[in-house]
């Protein structure tokens, strides 16, 4: 959840370093920026030959969806627009079907089926997944690496204690108030709105990734700590933080990304059919199991994001090479998506990018 956006910088607000305010780039050796051949405007003709035959699209909600403070009725700079709200009736008319993904809980959830008039939410990080409203609506967990693990002593691997949540058996392990104690200043709970989870833990902080590693490895349940954007609180008790994330942390194996790959297969929908939109490192792995990945502008702004496209390029270039060095029936290699880490762009932030996403994704069909 990072719905305390605060003040997200304006379309086109230079960074350090950087003279030209149309490239938004982080200055640094192996970052991507705009002119990077694997990052295309989503307006662009070569983007909407990504965009056609898209009929399913997984968005993120706070910092894409949502303009600044989780509004929906406003663009980014805060003034009242029904934009996004009319983009979302657009693509219902046109077939294209909006499904959820954020670490919002599923409480939100069930308001947000009902006032968008959509059918699926995947929550929590990806953890807690709705389908369908009113009285035949389904609940399930993704719980990843948990479904195999014994979580308490006498009982099947998978199973939970009676009458105890995920979130409820995270809490008892102890383990919050250990993350607490090893990051005195740089981390607290992410309480800034009224909060009823059933499984992951928020945080907003920033915290060395390598130290979490360690603490969690020593732990008995399976866990990880998992990076859900950059967000921008009016207010905090948080010490010399270079930039304030939001984080999750969930049952190791589980993700937004896996949750949409299984939501793909559940569905029969093959992968090309399906574009992630987003402004997280998490959003970006959506993109791993999606034909199509749309990352927002006010995410090109992020070293995290900017690393996770880097990161997904340099695999991808590994791939490709794997592919020019295989001798002639072997087994198939790595697929063509795999194998591409080009990602499109809004230039727009916020709400006006994904309003620019949608009026894009239409044009494309």
């Amino acid at each position: 959840m990072k719905s305390d956006s605060g003040d997200l910088p304006q379309k086109n607000t230079p960074l350090p370093g950087v003279s030209d305010p149309a490239l938004p780039y982080v200055g640094e050796p192996g970052l991507p920026c705009v002119s990077d051949p694997a990052l295309l405007c989503v307006g662009s003709p070569e983007a909407a030959l990504r965009l056609k035959g898209i009929t399913h699209v997984y968005t993120d909600l706070d910092g894409t969806l949502f303009a600044p403070a989780g509004k929906l009725l406003t663009a980014h700079d805060g003034t009242p627009s029904t934009a996004v709200a009319e983009a979302l009736v657009s693509l219902k008319r046109a077939g294209i079907e909006v499904i959820i993904v954020t670490g919002r809980h599923a409480s939100q959830g069930y308001e947000f089926l009902r006032l968008f008039n959509l059918q699926t939410f995947i929550g929590e990080h990806g953890c807690v997944v709705l389908e369908g409203g009113g009285f035949g609506q389904r609940v399930h967990y993704e719980l990843g690496d948990w479904a195999h693990t014994v979580l308490a002593d006498g009982l099947a691997p998978g199973e939970l204690p009676d009458g105890v949540t995920p979130y409820e058996l995270i809490e008892q392990s102890g383990v919050v108030a250990r993350l607490n104690a090893a990051f005195p200043g740089k981390l607290e709970p992410a309480i800034y709105l009224p909060d009823t989870r059933q499984v992951t833990h928020a945080f907003r902080g920033f915290v060395d990734d390598d130290e979490v590693g360690r603490i969690l490895a020593a732990e008995t349940l399976p866990l990880e700590l998992c990076d859900n954007g950059v967000i921008h609180p009016s207010r905090h008790t948080l010490i010399d933080c270079p930039e304030i994330h939001i984080y999750h942390l969930t049952p190791r194996g589980s993700s937004k990304a896996l949750a949409v790959k299984m939501d793909l297969e559940r569905r029969g929908v093959v992968r090309e059919r399906a574009v992630a939109i987003g402004d997280s490192k998490s959003d970006v792995e959506m993109g791993d199991y999606t034909g199509a990945l749309v990352v927002m502008g006010n995410a090109l702004h992020s070293k995290t994001v900017l690393k996770a496209l880097a990161a997904r390029a340099a695999r991808a270039a590994r791939l490709e090479a794997g592919m020019r060095d295989r001798s002639e029936g072997e087994e198939a290699g790595p697929s063509r998506y795999e194998r591409d880490a080009t990602a499109l762009y809004t230039q727009g932030f916020t709400a006006d990018g994904w309003v620019e996403f949608a009026q894009a994704l239409l044009a494309a069909r």
